[in-house]
């Protein structure tokens, strides 16, 4: 029975385990809501609701340069944008993981134009990472990546519109 048991033990650690077998942690308690209340913000150019869902002291990433460092900053800048006439904002698709949600922003910024907007113009897809603290329940940092005016599909394709 001893050499068995060293055998066994042997086995046991040179046999490969199963990759994913494991699931990843789940959401922070409260962080499906607050991405609800994020998306619905922004969808309905709430600037009020947006901001109250930043910590003070957010940082802001654009294409990996800090563009702003407080919510009042962010604001400012980002702010503008979001409350302008003739821009509008939606949310293609948006995933979640432990303390951050990304979601793929498309916006249109047909204000510049006037009253006559040519069809295939001014939509821009972004991917931006909101990092959100369960413990303040606020954003504490957004990480945006322009994305550009063309969408690709599932194989980096130019898809059709």
């Amino acid at each position: 029975m001893a050499i068995r048991l060293p055998l066994v033990a042997a086995l046991l650690v040179m046999t490969p385990l199963p990759v994913g077998a494991v699931p990843p942690p789940p959401a922070f308690p409260g962080q499906h809501e607050a991405a609800e209340q994020l998306v619905l913000a922004l969808t309905s150019k709430n600037t009020e609701t947006y901001a109250s869902l930043l910590a003070d002291d957010v940082q802001v990433f654009v294409d990996g340069k800090v563009v702003a460092r407080t919510k009042a900053e962010w604001m400012a800048r980002f702010g503008e944008k979001l409350a302008a006439p003739g821009v509008f904002f939606k949310v293609i698709q948006g995933y979640s993981s432990t303390g951050r949600v990304l979601l793929i922003e498309y916006f249109s910024s047909t204000a510049s134009w006037g009253t006559k907007i040519p069809t295939d113009c001014c939509w821009s897809y972004d991917a931006v990472a909101y990092d959100y603290d369960h413990k303040s329940n606020k954003v504490v940092a957004i990480h945006r990546l322009t994305g550009g005016s063309e969408k690709l599909d599932e194989h980096g394709k130019p898809a059709g519109y």
